[in-house]
């Protein structure tokens, strides 16, 4: 009995003692995984570096070459072309000319009668003033000289050369009213003292009376007391002038200028 008590014992510490290496082997396998340093990184390849050489530029593409095509050969001539080519085209015959209508005669018209002027002297057409005065147009100036004087010829006929010795006549009356109106000049000091100049263009129309029955400024010096001047100044000298023979019984109309320049009242 008690040596079946020994292998049963002798049987238990064997087993115990395989399991103790066992859990120790387990054991150490465990602590040296545990503890195993981590593998080292695995050291980087050595970097090649390679130079590439350029491309080459594209050769540029061959122009397209014409296509040559063989000349096509000339289609035989046949006998209705040749025929046609050797027969000359009929001429067309030019259509005749169409003759020229005969133009018709013109009709002869007669001379135009050519009215001869009349010797007298057209008739003025009157103005009766209210006064009974009659008074004319006034007549526009010339460029040709500073005064126009035209005879207005009162109703009734004239003889031919009235005209030339009336024209005569009154160039010789005008003058004689502006020498007459020199004495009569003032030059207005308020013009003086502000300077002020101008031409002043009277028109005076005598009646058949011999008396003035118009007066008006006709031509303006831009100073209303240069124009009343002027007007006074020819008014006071018609009295001093007597009309010609051969302007009296008529209605005339004369223009006379007046000059004010203060470098011509310096010079006086």
């Amino acid at each position: 009995m008690s040596a079946v008590m020994y292998n049963d014992q002798d049987r238990a510490f064997h087993y115990a003692l395989l399991l103790s290496i066992a859990l120790h082997g387990a054991l150490l396998f465990g602590f040296n995984a545990f503890h195993e340093p981590a593998g080292q990184p695995a050291a980087p390849g050595p970097i090649v570096a390679r130079l590439a050489q350029p491309a080459a530029p594209a050769a540029p593409a061959p122009a397209p070459q014409p296509e040559l095509t063989a000349p096509r050969r000339p289609e035989p001539e046949t006998h209705e072309k040749r025929q046609a080519r050797e027969t000359p085209a009929a001429a067309v015959k030019p259509s005749p000319a169409a003759k020229p209508r005969p133009l018709a005669k013109p009709a002869t018209k007669a001379p135009a009668t050519v009215p001869q002027p009349s010797a007298a002297l057209p008739e003025a057409e009157a103005q009766t003033s209210p006064s009974g005065a009659a008074t004319g147009t006034a007549p526009a100036a010339a460029p040709s000289g500073p005064a126009v004087a035209r005879v207005e010829p009162s109703p009734g006929p004239a003889s031919p050369s009235a005209e030339t010795f009336d024209a005569g006549s009154l160039a010789q009356y005008r003058l004689q009213l502006i020498s007459a109106a020199r004495k009569y000049k003032r030059y207005p000091r308020v013009a003086m003292d502000n300077n002020w100049e101008g031409d002043v263009v009277v028109r005076m129309a005598i009646g058949a009376n011999g008396m003035i029955s118009a007066l008006s400024v006709k031509s303006s010096s831009g100073y209303d007391v240069l124009d009343q001047q002027a007007l006074e100044m020819f008014k006071r000298a018609k009295p001093l002038v007597q009309i010609p023979p051969a302007l009296r019984g008529r209605q005339f109309s004369i223009e006379l200028r007046a000059i004010y320049s203060l470098k011509d009242q310096d010079s006086s």
